[in-house]
């Protein structure tokens, strides 16, 4: 898989979705690890890119009538303020999801806020037994925010980035609908306020296929010392989880203090971001955890800082007293 090239009259569906959840203490016909949140809303909003920004063509907003969560769990309804009267209103979700895909029609790419919400509708289509194979890219934006704005780094809330861009508030939010709409207006400043040429590379970079497993994990055993507890996954961030082809290394692993970072490529399924992290057991012992995953511009930036403070510093990092002078002068 590699990331989806971006040409004139690509079609964008930025979407956003809102679940309610399972009531604590409550016993269910079914494991309810199954289905973590069944969703209630769909909204979307269609764009066509034309040579450097992005035009609305059309809307999509479906309540969905849920058939196993059917009572509004109260952290649900403190944040969209729905109820359980309003739960009984809507429409299938087999028949809202039918509509949903012939309105993002072939081709297009799915975009959102966070990546939380394709998970959600893949683990729904196959609870409900229907095919999760949803067949499009999927772009999440909330590190593209990061990236193009004075945020570099940092984990912001569409709320947050609707303020800096000066967009009118003129619904609520946490509605799938307004959410949605509050989404297309950031994407469209992004796009829109930035060199064409480096938001489509970031763009291209950032596109994943939701069909493919995301992220990898391995734990190593137990040994006495931190480099030895490293060394147990040394091979571990050399080949593609995916096809097992060697990878090209983009930043080789380096390690400051108990965490090892690297960049790494692979031709055919893109580029992955590796951490290992050393810690201890309750023995005394020390054991690593490493993960690889598909890297977002997020990770990109901070494997890039991260090997910046260890050119500097070397395998001890940066000083305590430095690092929090530049947390202050960030603030």
């Amino acid at each position: 898989m590699l990331n989806r090239k971006i040409t004139n009259g690509d079609i964008f569906i930025v979407f956003d979705m809102e679940w309610n959840q399972p009531l604590p203490g409550k016993e269910y016909p079914f494991e309810v690890s199954a289905l973590t949140g069944e969703i209630i809303e769909i909204g979307a909003v269609k764009y066509v890119y034309e040579s450097g920004t992005l035009i609305e063509k059309d809307h999509f907003s479906y309540d969905i009538k849920p058939v196993c969560y059917r009572t509004i769990h109260y952290h649900v309804k403190k944040v969209t303020h729905k109820t359980n009267d309003d739960l009984k209103n809507g429409k299938p979700f087999e028949e809202v999801y039918r509509a949903f895909k012939e309105f993002c029609g072939e081709n297009a790419i799915l975009v959102g806020w966070g990546n939380s919400d394709t998970d959600m509708l893949k683990m729904n289509l196959k609870f409900f037994g229907l095919d999760d194979y949803l067949g499009m890219y999927f772009l999440d934006i909330q590190p593209l925010f990061s990236v193009f704005s004075t945020e570099k780094g940092k984990q912001r809330s569409v709320e947050f980035a609707v303020d800096y861009y000066e967009v009118p508030k003129i619904e609520s939010f946490h509605s799938a609908t307004s959410d949605a709409k509050y989404t297309g207006a950031i994407f469209k400043n992004i796009i829109e306020r930035n060199d064409t040429c480096e938001v489509i590379n970031a763009i291209e970079k950032s596109t994943l296929d939701p069909d493919i497993k995301r992220e990898y994990t391995e734990v190593g055993a137990a040994c006495p010392s931190v480099s030895q507890a490293f060394s147990m996954l040394d091979g571990f961030c050399c080949m593609c989880p995916i096809c097992s082809d060697s990878f090209d290394c983009i930043i080789p692993n380096f390690r400051i203090r108990k965490s090892a970072y690297g960049l790494f490529e692979c031709k055919e399924h893109g580029v992955f971001f590796g951490r290992t992290r050393v810690r201890k057991n309750k023995s005394g012992n020390y054991y690593a955890s490493a993960v690889l995953r598909f890297a977002t511009q997020t990770e990109l930036f901070l494997v890039e800082s991260k090997k910046e403070e260890y050119d500097l510093y070397g395998i001890d990092g940066a000083p305590v007293v430095i690092k929090e002078q530049s947390l202050k002068e960030s603030e």
